[in-house]
């Protein structure tokens, strides 16, 4: 699980960091934080091995859990814009897409009906009748 929140931060600054280059602002402080503590962490991992690995990683998430809570809050304020316009834009496409789809859909829902029709009636055909 605490991996799992790893994982999270790094998906969280990708989000950041690819936001902050789409509407070419400069990339906020709490971003950059985020990307010294999951560096700091990485490198704290890569020297330590074994059972001491999760005891450090334990410690260090640990530790950091209370300063990157309120970034990660305000990281998360300063998205919902971000993911709103996208989820504006994404909506449209999504619908014009299905639009042109819908006829493809149907045609190859009608030919598995109608090829399962006719399998159906061979095998009516073939089984004995009583």
């Amino acid at each position: 699980m605490r991996f799992a929140l790893i994982a999270a931060f790094v998906v969280v600054l990708a989000i950041g960091s690819e936001s902050a280059s789409l509407v070419k602002r400069e990339v906020p402080a709490e971003v950059e934080q985020l990307g010294k503590y999951i560096q700091d962490l990485f490198e704290n991992l890569k020297t330590v091995e074994g059972p001491e690995l999760a005891d450090k990683a334990k410690v260090y998430i640990e530790q950091s859990r209370a300063q990157l809570q309120p970034m990660m809050e305000k990281l998360q304020e300063q998205l919902k814009p971000l993911a709103t316009n996208i989820e504006e834009q994404i909506k449209p496409l999504a619908a014009s897409m299905q639009a042109q789809i819908a006829p493809y859909t149907d045609m190859v829902q009608s030919q598995v009906e109608d090829m399962f029709k006719f399998m159906v009636d061979q095998t009516k055909a073939i089984m004995p009748t009583k």
